[in-house]
């Protein structure tokens, strides 16, 4: 992904008063996945190593794979202190890895770079040993906001895979974006070999007013709350699944 490679691209300045999400994805990293531990995990698209150092206090051996040069070099000075962790050239759709490595796969914040999430769910499970875990995150486009932009317009939410959010100006620090159905990735999982295991909403509290009013503390409290709860109807922003690959017997 090349934008991440321009030099007016600065994903350390994104993250900058974003410590809620920051804390909010690891909230559900933990509940999907706290408990398990694996030989091999996998961190695609995992950028400077944000999550992957999450990944090593559970894991043997960790990979992040990441397509662009830039995060490469950022991820290996970020996880200079964790020799368990092997940095790589790679993207959703080809990570260089061999098949059947992996017992734990993570593929958060990669899917709203992907109009066509097919190839890269196909990538997963091919590295993944069979009855290994996917953890995959993906931008909602059915959130509880675009809801209401909906009653408040009359315009019905369109109910297609994919929300297209165009390319907007990488000198401004933003990047091009699509949101998915949490429907068609339940079932483009299942399609590509998947068991969904467990479903969380996340970020349920993102705005810029709860932020700067409520403390850090207390939103957290309250986003671990409903994770769990507001997952029936895909609340949040964010949406995370646990799947399983299965195979036929």
């Amino acid at each position: 992904m090349s934008y991440y490679d321009d030099i007016e691209f600065d994903y350390d300045r994104f993250w900058t008063g974003r410590q809620y999400e920051h804390k909010s994805e690891l909230l559900a990293l933990h509940k999907l996945v706290g408990n398990y531990k694996s030989k091999v995990a996998v961190d695609i698209g995992g950028g400077f190593g944000r999550l992957t150092k999450w990944l090593v206090a559970h894991s043997q051996k960790v990979y992040l794979v990441e397509p662009s040069a830039k995060m490469r070099q950022a991820a290996k000075q970020y996880l200079v202190k964790y020799p368990k962790v092997a940095v790589q050239a790679g993207s959703a759709e080809d990570t260089n890895l061999p098949s059947r490595c992996a017992d734990l796969v993570i593929m958060v914040r990669v899917l709203h770079h992907l109009p066509e999430a097919a190839a890269a769910l196909e990538e997963a499970r091919r590295i993944l040993k069979p009855q290994g875990q996917l953890v995959l995150e993906f931008a909602n486009s059915l959130h509880m906001l675009a809801r209401v932009r909906s009653w408040l317009t009359g315009r019905p939410i369109i109910m297609s895979p994919v929300e297209r959010r165009g390319v907007e100006n990488i000198a401004a620090g933003t990047i091009p974006f699509v949101n998915h159905h949490p429907v068609a990735i339940q079932k483009l999982l299942k399609r590509q070999g998947f068991k969904v295991l467990q479903i969380l909403s996340v970020s349920n509290l993102r705005s810029p007013l709860f932020k700067k009013i409520v403390p850090i503390s207390v939103l957290l409290v309250l986003e671990s709350i409903f994770q769990s709860l507001f997952s029936s109807f895909y609340f949040g922003p964010s949406i995370w699944v646990l799947a399983r690959r299965v195979d036929k017997v």
